[in-house]
């Protein structure tokens, strides 16, 4: 049988169909080769925007940040002392999660020797006192009785560290909202994000992510904060404020002790039969209360045996007219 092919053409070629898409598309493109730069201009360009953009947003931070930390480094104990004088340091706090509201109020001095000299005064707290460091000697008085701390180790050291703290420091993280300048002042406003863990997560209960405001006063020249307000909403959470070249505070009950003659001493053990032995005597007034600050890997007993702890009780029992002997001894 014989096989038969129709179509035209010579020999076996076969007809190739004319695809008009295809043909369109190429014919398109070839008369638009702009197309092509255009789109790789635009990505370029998305690009370099993008990077400008970043770029930008790193510098200001970094710069911000360069900002905070030199009001921080402006803001010491150090500073304050070296060229001010009679300080007085007020802080308030309010809406707290688990206690009252309380003001904190610190007076500070430095004399011509060096010698550092603090007055606290607390009010609002479940206990108040007043407080007097003078060198190494600590004073405390709640109304009814004076008790003497008597500082052993690095006591004297941990608490001057406190009182540093007590001084304005930003946490870093806060951005720059607002500023503005008069002669001798700016006022800068702050916003800061709550974060996990942080004093006001642990002190006002407030929820990762709130923002919180702070409004700072703060001297052009020397860059000292004198006060700051700081408020989530328009609820006000805590206030800070530094006075300087006041009137000298000497508290009636630390008079009442200076003029006191008769004294007692009281002896402690450090780190009794332990290889840091270390003996600290205290001459202090009469009708004083000598106690000690906590160590929480020491216990403080009244006789060489070790039998009969120093307790708070043992404390408040003991007769302020006589010498005593006491012997810090590290728990097993």
């Amino acid at each position: 049988m014989e096989n038969t092919q129709s179509g035209s053409g010579e020999g076996n070629k076969h007809y190739q169909g004319y695809d008009v898409n295809r043909a369109v598309a190429q014919n398109r493109y070839r008369k638009k080769p702009w197309f092509w730069k255009v789109l790789g201009i635009s990505l370029i360009l998305t690009v370099l925007i993008l990077a400008i953009v970043v770029a930008v947003a790193f510098h200001t931070k970094k710069q911000q940040t360069d900002y905070l930390s030199k009001i921080n480094d402006a803001n010491t104990l150090d500073l304050l002392l070296e060229d001010q004088s009679n300080i007085t340091i007020t802080k308030s706090y309010s809406n707290l999660k688990d206690q009252d509201d309380y003001t904190l109020t610190r007076f500070l001095k430095e004399s011509e020797k060096g010698t550092l000299y603090s007055y606290l005064k607390t009010e609002g707290l479940e206990e108040d006192y007043k407080e007097v460091l003078t060198g190494e000697n600590l004073y405390r008085f709640d109304g009814s009785f004076t008790y003497y701390y008597g500082f052993v180790a690095d006591d004297f050291e941990n608490y001057v560290a406190d009182i540093q703290a007590e001084v304005l420091q930003l946490e870093g993280s806060e951005t720059v909202q607002e500023q503005t300048e008069s002669t001798d002042i700016m006022k800068v406003t702050l916003n800061y994000s709550v974060q996990a863990g942080d004093q006001y997560s642990k002190l006002y209960g407030i929820e990762t992510g709130t923002t919180i405001q702070k409004v700072l006063t703060i001297d052009k020249e020397s860059l000292l904060v004198t006060s700051d307000v700081e408020t989530v909403g328009e609820e006000e959470i805590y206030s800070y404020s530094v006075t300087f070249n006041g009137e000298n505070k000497n508290p009636k009950f630390y008079r009442a002790l200076m003029e006191k003659q008769t004294m007692r001493n009281c002896k402690v053990y450090y780190d009794f039969g332990g290889e840091s032995e270390e003996e600290y005597t205290y001459t202090i007034p009469v009708d004083t209360y000598f106690t000690l600050l906590e160590h929480a890997d020491y216990v403080t007993y009244m006789d060489q045996n070790c039998t009969t702890e120093f307790t708070t009780s043992q404390m408040q029992f003991q007769n302020p007219y006589t010498d005593l002997t006491l012997y810090m001894k590290k728990g097993e």
